[in-house]
């Protein structure tokens, strides 16, 4: 599942590549253009339905739903219907991380076992991991291995307890020493936001992040979707299409997975991150703060454009930046691509895992950039 989103996701980054180099300065947004393509790759795949916002200079250009919430059930997606954005939760949860240490509650290169004194240790280098480690996916933590989507948890202790004791331990590499990709570290970042802040995950994130910016429908708790708002996650092939047995949800995996929102609570965020941490005179992070958690910190000899920073991957194209987070779930593909020097993001995300995801975010792309 989620653990193999590079190798699945390689056909689209290739292209990507090329694309973000030879990027110029768009003059005219074509939405219509790009409504008849989408309609078109849809009608091609069968894909169930998505839905895509772009912006250009700071500003929401195009946003538009395509196809139905449920397959078959008739009841078109829109820019307010609610999806789960799967992994694309850690970029929000790396905002309040940021959040913590721009107040001063939070040292993000302090021990973990500091400021989470519960948290159980099983050998003696889980000591030295770091909130910053954590971050950037360097702490060793290994991997959820079981989501518990079909036997969720809903009280307000199922982080702290997955946190804390029940999820794996077994470290996959000296702390600092490597990369690699980790659930369970978010899971562990938002234990230490409870902690830190005295509130639920959930709540602080309501608080700090999705209220200040209006982001009305936007939470981390998909019970409090209402029912006239929510998708249907759907699997296979064109032709035979099926609807998942269960939603991806589970109090435990809030921070790494657990984000629902819809296009144009999400162009919010998009739109305060491209204007230095601010929307509408409410800031969520200051500009330095911002630059920092976008740092790249982590490059690979095999991939020296590709960097991780806190909580996502930078890429550099021939001086053009992206920074970009994708999601990967039973049901459900996500992806939000931000082009900080020129004002430009993509907002992408499909309540069916077997939509033409590289192709619809290519033609995107192809438009921003016409």
């Amino acid at each position: 599942m989620l653990k193999s989103i590079a190798l699945i996701l390689s056909g689209f980054l290739a292209p990507l590549a090329g694309a973000v180099a030879c990027a110029a300065a768009p003059t005219r947004f074509d939405g219509n253009t790009l409504t008849e393509e989408l309609k078109a790759i849809r009608a091609d795949t069968e894909a169930v339905g998505f839905a895509i916002g772009i912006i250009d200079n700071g500003e929401l250009v195009f946003a538009k739903g395509f196809g139905e919430k449920a397959l078959g059930g008739g009841e078109p997606i829109t820019t307010q219907t609610v999806f789960h954005w799967a992994s694309v939760s850690k970029p929000l949860v790396a905002t309040a991380m940021m959040q913590l240490a721009e107040q001063g509650k939070l040292d993000l290169d302090a021990k973990l076992v500091d400021v989470l004194p519960g948290y159980e240790v099983t050998e003696p280098k889980q000591k030295e991991i770091t909130l910053r480690q954590i971050l950037l996916h360097t702490s060793g933590m290994p991997d959820v291995e079981d989501y518990g989507w079909d036997k969720p948890e809903f009280d307000d202790g199922a982080l702290q307890r997955w946190a804390l004791k029940e999820s794996p331990r077994a470290l996959l590499f000296e702390p600092g020493t490597a990369r690699k990709y980790s659930n369970v570290g978010f899971e562990v970042l938002g234990a230490v936001i409870e902690r830190v802040s005295g509130k639920t995950f959930e709540q602080y994130m309501a608080d700090s992040i999705f209220a200040p910016l209006e982001m009305n429908d936007a939470t981390f708790l998909y019970p409090d979707v209402p029912a006239s708002s929510r998708t249907q996650g759907h699997a296979g092939k064109a032709g035979a299409k099926q609807p998942v047995a269960y939603y991806p949800y589970n109090r435990r995996h809030g921070p790494s997975s657990t984000l629902n929102a819809n296009i144009d609570d999400m162009a919010l965020y998009a739109q305060a991150l491209l204007n230095g941490g601010s929307l509408d005179d409410v800031r969520v992070l200051n500009g330095d703060t911002l630059s920092d958690m976008w740092a790249p910190r982590w490059t690979t000899r095999e991939e020296p454009y590709r960097a991780a920073t806190m909580g996502w991957v930078h890429e550099d194209r021939n001086g053009r930046r992206m920074l970009r987070h994708f999601g990967w779930d039973d049901g459900f593909r996500s992806a939000l691509l931000i082009f900080p020097d020129e004002g430009q993001a993509i907002l992408f995300v499909t309540n069916d895992e077997g939509a033409p995801f590289s192709q619809l975010l290519r033609a995107a792309l192809a438009a921003l950039e016409s």
